[in-house]
């Protein structure tokens, strides 16, 4: 089979299932991890592959979007470990979580996140409140000490809120078109946000 032929077969998979509408994506609040989606996908096909499902991931993430840190993204961690603020990460994301925690921790080798919760590890999706629950459970935290920095606003910005986070909406990395909240703080850089801090 060609890859147009598989690929054609998961667009037709998450069609059915909902997933990756630009209209509808903020809504779907349970994650498909790619440890039940690719081996359906390949084995409904007739095709053997002799990789891991994360050997998988790995291959495909770093093929479809290598990744690379934001501008300013390394200070701004540097920045906050010499203050002692504590550091996490959720993400929506359907790779295994440990690919995911490889990547970050090889763009950003000296950070100190204390977790890296993924929806492919932990079944909700922002902007669902349980998964913001379940990383002030692991950190020990109330909503009202934690600020939530993140870059899609209907998942990061509304579901922190929900949670009783304090929301900071990072647009430095969008490269679609959105419309400015003016209650919530909006930076374009990372140190936009130091600077808020006082730094």
């Amino acid at each position: 089979m060609s890859a147009e032929q598989v690929q054609a077969k998961a667009n037709e998979l998450n069609q059915e299932f909902g997933r990756f509408d630009p209209e509808k994506r903020h809504i779907f609040q349970i994650e498909i991890p790619n440890t039940m989606f690719t081996p359906y996908l390949y084995d409904s096909q007739g095709i053997e592959i002799a990789l891991s499902n994360s050997e998988i991931d790995t291959v495909f993430w770093n093929a479809a979007a290598p990744g690379m840190p934001t501008a300013g993204i390394k200070d701004f961690l540097e920045y906050l470990k010499n203050k002692g603020i504590r550091t996490g990460v959720i993400s929506n994301i359907s790779y295994a979580s440990s690919v995911v925690a490889e990547r970050i921790n090889r763009l950003l080798p000296e950070n100190s996140f204390e977790f890296i919760i993924t929806s492919s590890n932990y079944i909700f999706r922002k902007p669902n409140k349980r998964i913001f629950d379940l990383a002030l459970e692991k950190a020990g935290l109330e909503p009202d000490e934690v600020w939530y920095i993140g870059d899609q606003y209907e998942c990061d910005v509304k579901g922190a809120l929900n949670a009783g986070l304090l929301p900071i909406w990072y647009i430095g990395a969008i490269d679609l078109p959105y419309t400015e909240d003016k209650n919530i703080l909006t930076v374009k850089t990372w140190n936009e946000i130091e600077r808020y801090m006082g730094g």
